[in-house]
């Protein structure tokens, strides 16, 4: 697969314990994207956020709530994510969780698997 130059990227703000299905939301949306064969996901985990609800999100111990934010980014060709925001948007239905989902163009300079995976060129 090759997505250097013209690419987009895709990114799902939610929080760390939004569940679908029993498991983590960002777990079953990065696991929907490989079964989909974008090009690759990763999930980051926030320190503070609010959002639509105004609730703020944070570690800190007298916080009401600890539910921190995370993002999922996958980058790939517009068509191809354009076609999963609609399984995200059925993921995210499906946990009643709020959260955004955005995507905006970039330049991929370089997209290169490592040779300990070169074994996997089938994706």
């Amino acid at each position: 697969m090759n997505i250097e130059g013209n690419a987009w990227l895709l990114k799902i703000y939610t929080g760390e314990g939004d569940k679908v299905n029993g498991r983590p939301l960002y777990e079953e949306v990065v696991f929907e994207a490989r079964k989909e064969g974008l090009a690759g996901a990763t999930v980051t985990k926030g320190m503070m956020s609010f959002g639509a609800s105004h609730s703020i999100h944070t570690m800190k111990i007298f916080a009401l709530s600890s539910d921190l934010p995370v993002v999922i980014e996958i980058i790939d060709k517009k068509e191809k994510l354009e076609a999963f925001t609609q399984k995200v948007g059925e993921i995210m239905d499906k946990g009643k969780k709020g959260g955004l989902i955005t995507m905006q163009q970039l330049e991929v300079v370089k997209y290169r698997r490592g040779e300990k995976y070169q074994q996997f060129s089938s994706f």
